[in-house]
């Protein structure tokens, strides 16, 4: 790292393949330890300037990833910068990111977290980040201090473009990694005489301006269309939600006249076309939008008689008559597969024994990369590599466009869905070892 001419954070970050997220594993090492606590103990002692502190604005994300004994250093110089300066909003925002965060299994007392996360807030009058950070972290609370915080974030978010609005409102309504619960799920939650209510409709008017605008601008957004629809459910208005979804559908409909294989414009029309109750439409462009879909209740074809696994064995879907197969199209690049791949090995471990089995096949190039992430996972299943990703044969045979791609095949070869992830995955599999669902 070029302590002089580089920010030392941007390159500790820019080391890191995809800035960190390709593995979760990475650790921070020990000669760059020291570098990055000086760094941050500068940071810290700049405090607030214009309402802002100059700490990476990603830090939250990385935070939890640092040794106990660089975190540790950075809350014990947090805590003495902060009592030397009550008025450090540099210092409050590490020791509230810091306390709200969950490391080594231990939970910090709510009554530890509500004043350092406040005090961090009214310090930082600018920072839109502190605010969003408390809304997901005061989600599971449901009560007055996630309205407070996302009334604090809009406050704040007045003074910013109308990109930076719509990022910001698109995380509070679909970022599943941080958002727990939703402000349309806590307004759900409340009973009709519940004095909270007039201030979450100004909070959803906020919304639904800035969605309002975005459309305005790009009539084509997608998510714009769904979100502005599900704030109107939310709020129960539902002529609201037929306007929104009328209005979009000629416009996605040009689109594909101009781009027939345009994926987002067959998401589009599938939904608003399942929103206005024209199933079959709906069928229709769910399946232009994900063709695997029309396999299910259908015998899956077999590979091709030439077809080998990473080992170089012969393998095909007839091997495996008899028994519940996951055929999961996946690749070391894709993050959401990697996600998937405990979940698999869970429900593997428990129904292997009893007649459940897993044929994995590698989107990736480098078969080296794939047998080493095999083997330090440890994955038991088989392995087919097809090299030529969504342009190779397993692809075009059975139409994946997009992975994780996972096909779960019932004893007789007939599919039983291309959607069996997550949970879904072993309630489906024990329904059918078991015939029943866990």
């Amino acid at each position: 790292m070029k302590e002089n001419s580089v920010d030392v954070w941007d390159a500790f970050l820019n080391t890191l393949e995809n800035r960190g997220y390709a593995s979760v594993d990475w650790e921070v090492a020990p000669d760059d330890q020291e570098k990055l606590i000086e760094y941050f103990k500068a940071k810290i002692d700049e405090g607030v300037s214009d309402g802002k502190t100059s700490l990476p604005p990603d830090l939250i994300d990385y935070i939890y990833r640092f040794p106990k004994e660089m975190r540790w250093a950075l809350r014990v110089h947090a805590e003495g910068a902060l009592e030397r300066d009550p008025d450090n909003g540099a210092a409050a925002k590490v020791l509230a990111i810091e306390t709200l965060q969950v490391f080594d299994g231990v939970t910090v007392p709510l009554s530890r977290k509500r004043p350092l996360v406040e005090k961090a807030m009214a310090l930082l009058s600018k920072d839109v980040e502190i605010c969003f950070f408390a809304f997901t972290k005061y989600g599971f609370c449901e009560d007055e201090g996630v309205l407070k915080a996302l009334e604090r974030m809009f406050e704040r978010l007045q003074e910013t473009s109308q990109e930076t609005q719509y990022r910001w409102v698109n995380r509070i309504l679909y970022d599943y990694s941080e958002v727990w619960l939703r402000p349309t799920d806590l307004y759900e939650g409340l009973k009709t005489d519940d004095p909270l209510i007039e201030r979450w409709n100004v909070v959803f008017s906020k919304i639904q301006t800035v969605l309002e605008k975005q459309l305005a601008q790009k009539p084509n957004d997608w998510n714009a269309s769904r979100m502005l629809a599900e704030i109107h459910e939310t709020l129960g208005d539902t002529e609201a939600v037929k306007s929104v979804f009328k209005e979009a559908q000629p416009i996605f409909e040009k689109v594909l006249e101009q781009k027939p294989d345009d994926w987002n414009a067959q998401n589009a029309l599938a939904n608003i076309h399942e929103k206005l109750g024209n199933t079959e439409l709906s069928r229709q462009y769910q399946l232009k939008q994900d063709p695997t879909l029309a396999w299910e209740e259908q015998i899956l074809p077999d590979f091709s008689s030439a077809t080998v696994d990473i080992d170089g064995n012969s393998i095909s879907l007839t091997d495996y008559r008899g028994k519940v197969v996951l055929l999961d199209f996946w690749a070391v690049w894709c993050g959401p597969c990697l996600g998937e791949i405990p979940n698999i090995k869970e429900v593997y471990e428990k129904y292997h024994d009893k007649g459940f089995d897993v044929i994995g096949v590698s989107f990736d190039k480098d078969e080296a990369v794939v047998r080493e992430f095999i083997k330090e996972k440890e994955i038991p299943w088989r392995q087919i590599l097809d090299s030529g990703g969504f342009k190779g044969v397993f692809a075009e045979q059975y139409g994946v466009r997009g992975i994780p791609a996972p096909f779960l095949i019932d004893r007789n070869g007939k599919v039983i869905s291309v959607k069996a992830r997550n949970q879904l995955l072993g309630e489906l599999v024990a329904a059918e070892i078991e015939g029943k669902k866990e």
